[in-house]
């Protein structure tokens, strides 16, 4: 008899919050998997001890970076990483360059699987889905750029929502041009192992200022 409350609970549960569960677990099952792996290659390939050219190193990190949206990749350290090798703007254009890519096959993915996902929360939340992305999709995308899982989250869910292709480019344009760039320079100035939280905090408060600047924006 117990069981059947809970699953009458359940049932009650908005599917829309059925589909945020299984975005999330999504991206957090491979990071549980293979992230410490993924991890200890990358800071292995990197270290001075291993000699690899810096050419090779570029495109294994535009590529992990570029393929964040579906691999466990240390985005931050990347990013850094790219700013201790290629300086500061080389480092950026790097990181900004492969952060895009990845945003653009997120969003594609999403779209990809936008009909899926109607099916599975029915057409009343799907219509609230793009009802939420049509009026605060931008500050959504803007304010979860620096968030590590939510970001990639964000952007599959405008893909999903079928979010406008060039309203939700803007914001995410924006917002990994703040983040490598904040990176970059840190990666630069030679102190990626001590100023990565500074560098956190430091995204995530120009991601606010975007955040308002998309609020507070004049509306057409």
């Amino acid at each position: 008899m117990s069981r059947l409350p809970l699953a009458r609970t359940l049932r009650r549960v908005p599917k829309m919050i059925w589909l945020a569960l299984g975005v999330g677990a999504a991206i957090l099952i491979p990071f549980a998997l293979f992230g410490d792996a993924i991890d200890a290659w990358f800071v292995t390939l990197a270290s001075p001890e291993a000699g690899t050219a810096r050419g090779v190193l570029g495109g294994v990190i535009f590529a992990l970076l570029a393929l964040d949206i579906v691999l466990p990749v240390p985005s931050s350290l990347a990013s850094t990483l790219c700013g201790v090798l290629f300086g500061l703007w080389g480092g950026f254009w790097i990181s900004f360059g492969a952060m895009t890519v990845s945003c653009v096959l997120g969003y594609a993915l999403g779209r990809l699987c936008s009909g899926y996902a109607k099916r599975l929360i029915g057409a009343r939340e799907n219509a609230l889905l793009r009802l939420f992305l049509r009026r605060h999709g931008v500050s959504f995308l803007v304010a979860l750029r620096t968030v590590p899982v939510l970001a990639e989250a964000s952007v599959l869910f405008a893909g999903l929502g079928r979010m406008r292709t060039l309203r939700a480019a803007w914001p995410l344009l924006l917002g990994n041009a703040a983040v490598s760039l904040i990176y970059a320079w840190v990666g630069d100035q030679g102190r990626s192992a001590d100023a990565m939280l500074p560098a956190f905090l430091a995204s995530l408060a120009l991601s606010g200022a975007l955040m308002a600047l998309a609020y507070f924006r004049p509306r057409r």
